[in-house]
């Protein structure tokens, strides 16, 4: 959702030309959706993916060729999505990409616009949370350097990375070298402020520009989402 903009800005991702229609019906009359386009394949819907930003999809997760769930992972960072199938037997797993909702085939309106809510609601958190500093308090902290300390304010520290016996303690431009474990900095932490990705990362909200199923950015660095922080950490963030 672009700034100032509140209408979210959809594809559909669907072989089946009835179901596709119904949706594209259903986004017409949905005054907070914008259609951006439509795809039968998942070839297609990243082609459109790449040409402009999408803050919700409709996808189906029977593709021919690339299913919905291997679209997904051969995405870099994923916007919201909402499933589509007549097999309910794929709930459990394709909620492990956190998706918003899940909608049955043939989808009703009322079901439509249920997810459609919930989709809404999650991205004026996401605004907001992006926008408000006081959402992500800060305090300050003493990092032990090995003979020497420095007092740093949270709101400064990018991220953290385990180094050994040693935490890296990234800032703008720098990097301290604090004797210490992730887990003991991470105590001293705002808990709403920093997230835990990895168990050698610790990041801090406030600078996270784009996140995926597998990474977080943060400033200029990529960094790795470990596998068994994945579900806690998009709960927390959401689908980008």
């Amino acid at each position: 959702m672009e700034p100032n903009n509140e209408k979210l800005i959809c594809l559909v991702v669907e072989d089946e030309q009835p179901a596709q229609w119904a949706l594209k019906a259903f986004i017409s009359e949905t005054p907070n959706l914008e259609l951006a386009g439509t795809a039968f394949d998942a070839v297609q819907a990243l082609e459109i993916l790449k040409s402009r930003p999408i803050d919700l999809l409709f996808l189906d997760i029977n593709l021919p060729g690339l299913s919905g769930l291997e679209m997904l992972d051969s995405i870099e960072f994923q916007p919201m999505v909402i499933f589509t199938t007549a097999h309910a037997s794929y709930a459990a797993e394709s909620f492990e990409y956190n998706v918003v909702d899940y909608l049955i085939k043939p989808v009703s309106k009322q079901h439509f616009d249920r997810a459609v809510s919930r989709a809404y609601e999650r991205a004026l958190l996401k605004e907001v949370l992006d926008n408000s500093d006081e959402a992500l308090p800060s305090a300050r902290i003493e990092l032990n350097l090995g003979g020497a300390t420095e007092s740093v304010d949270t709101a400064d520290i990018l991220y953290l990375q385990s180094y050994g016996n040693y935490v890296k303690v990234y800032l703008e431009g720098r990097m301290l070298l604090a004797t210490s474990t992730t887990h003991q900095l991470q105590s001293q932490l705002p808990a709403k402020s920093f997230l835990r990705i990895h168990k050698s990362f610790i990041v801090n909200r406030r600078y996270i520009k784009a996140y995926s199923n597998n990474s977080v950015v943060v400033g200029q660095e990529k960094l790795p989402i470990g596998i068994s922080y994945r579900q806690s950490v998009m709960s927390t963030l959401g689908p980008q």
